[in-house]
């Protein structure tokens, strides 16, 4: 049996000392795989526990199922650096995602969150001021 591989495209670190990819857990694939497409992303299925998610050709962050998850407790989170938070956040909104109010941080960023429905919290985000 061939075992489907990640595109040679995911494995190359243009150069970085180290690549993070986190790994997310879901308590069902199919409404996982449902929302993440909805939120803008592509899925690639490895097999009915595991995923990837990918935008662009540039892989995110990997889901994998948990049996007999406590999505009420899970605290697991991942940021996603956008080029225009705006237009993503309009894309949710589009999409009928529930979605936080985009905000100014201090930080220096202009971000908003959703939660998907295993509770993994996503907060996307760009820098501001990064095209002046």
């Amino acid at each position: 049996m061939r075992v489907p591989m990640m595109p040679a495209l995911r494995w190359r670190n243009r150069g970085h000392a180290l690549l993070v990819r986190p790994i997310l857990p879901v308590a069902d694939m199919d409404a996982a795989q449902a929302f993440h497409r909805r939120v803008g992303f592509d899925v690639q299925r490895y097999d009915d526990g595991y995923a990837w998610v990918h935008h662009a050709g540039h892989e995110l962050f990997h889901l994998r199922l948990v049996a007999r998850m406590d999505v009420a407790a899970n605290a697991a989170s991942v940021y996603v650096f956008a080029d225009d938070a705006d237009a993503w956040h309009r894309r949710c909104r589009g999409a009928g995602v529930e979605v936080t109010p985009i905000t100014d941080e201090l930080w220096g960023m202009r971000e908003f969150a959703v939660t998907d429905p295993s509770g993994n919290l996503l907060r996307i985000g760009c820098r501001m001021g990064a095209d002046d």
